[in-house]
């Protein structure tokens, strides 16, 4: 895996613009030629397998991919999905596009063409995929035009954009893993035959969904409408789905929202800057309205009473203090 940045900043100002276009042709196979004085952009990328990440921030520029650059980037497809800004393209065998947020073009990378980006900037990410990998299902998009994000694409982009972000921190079979489950998440948001779309629901689309739920849960953790039945109104599934999601992770929603109060609990009370908050105001503020349960659950957790994690989290920090006088 390879992880890297092109950033305009990074380069040195009387080359920037030359430094940044021969990185461009020679990473993304692009001529950039920008249209303001002064141009900056930033992109990070990330090779993952055969699929390509790349979020990309700049300002006004034409962009252009001649016929010698077209035969090097292989069969692939290449997702461009507008964040802000928009832009329009236009490539050989087909129709100029004016595309914005809320659409994906489809990029038939060994076609040559041009792309104008105006206006203050723009940022959008890029998923490039080998055509091979979504065949026969990659046949049914009609390239060189531009489709709706829809729902399906949605949960595709927010899982192509978190392992964007974690790549670096992956182990390598972790990242196979889940270069399968985009591939499937594609394929289910293309519309795969019945066969295809039961597999990818089976493993994309369920990793997917229950991440969003996960992160979900985390920003309502303290609240005290979460239960299994609020969110599961919040994502459109069934309470019974619920349950099975997590099910398949070996636990249930009741445990894991009570493990992840509990480490909120354990972190605050590990905090010394908030060793003067009573335990019971900790708890009550972490969504527990027992003290007595939360005690109980805390040792069973942890091995050791709140009390006690707090005193040895200010005696660490004493010793501390102590050692480096």
């Amino acid at each position: 895996m390879t992880h890297f940045q092109l950033d305009t900043n990074a380069l040195d100002p009387g080359q920037r613009i030359a430094e940044f276009e021969a990185a461009c042709a020679q990473v993304c196979q692009l001529m950039v030629a920008p249209t303001g004085e002064d141009f900056a952009s930033r992109t990070s990328i990330a090779l993952i397998g055969q699929a390509v990440f790349a979020d990309t921030s700049h300002s006004a520029c034409v962009t252009s991919r001649t016929l010698a650059l077209a035969a090097g980037t292989g069969d692939n497809i290449l997702l461009h999905i507008p964040f802000s800004g928009g832009f329009t393209i236009r490539q050989r065998g087909g129709n100029e596009q004016a595309c914005a947020v809320g659409s994906i073009y489809l990029d038939p990378t060994g076609e040559p063409g041009v792309a104008r980006f105006e206006g203050q900037g723009a940022h959008a990410f890029y998923l490039s995929l080998p055509r091979a990998l979504l065949a026969p299902a990659g046949d049914r998009l009609a390239l060189r035009a531009q489709i709706a994000l829809t729902p399906q694409w949605r949960l595709m982009l927010a899982y192509a954009r978190a392992i964007h972000a974690e790549a670096a921190q992956l182990s390598t079979s972790d990242l196979e893993q889940c270069g399968t489950h985009l591939q499937d998440l594609v394929m289910l948001a293309i519309g795969a035959d019945r066969e295809t779309e039961q597999i990818a629901r089976g493993r994309g689309a369920r990793v997917a969904r229950l991440r969003a739920i996960r992160a979900d849960i985390e920003r309502h953790l303290t609240s005290p409408d979460l239960s299994s039945g609020w969110i599961a109104g919040r994502h459109g599934i069934s309470p019974r789905y619920l349950r099975a999601l997590f099910a398949d992770e070996g636990t249930s929603f009741t445990d894991y929202v009570l493990s992840r109060r509990l480490m909120l609990a354990c972190r605050r009370l590990s905090d010394p800057m908030q060793h003067g908050l009573p335990v019971s105001r900790i708890a009550a503020e972490a969504g527990f309205g027992d003290l007595s349960w939360f005690n109980q659950r805390f040792r069973q957790a942890f091995g050791q009473t709140p009390t006690e994690t707090r005193n040895l989290a200010l005696q660490r920090l004493r010793d501390g203090g102590q050692g480096s006088v």
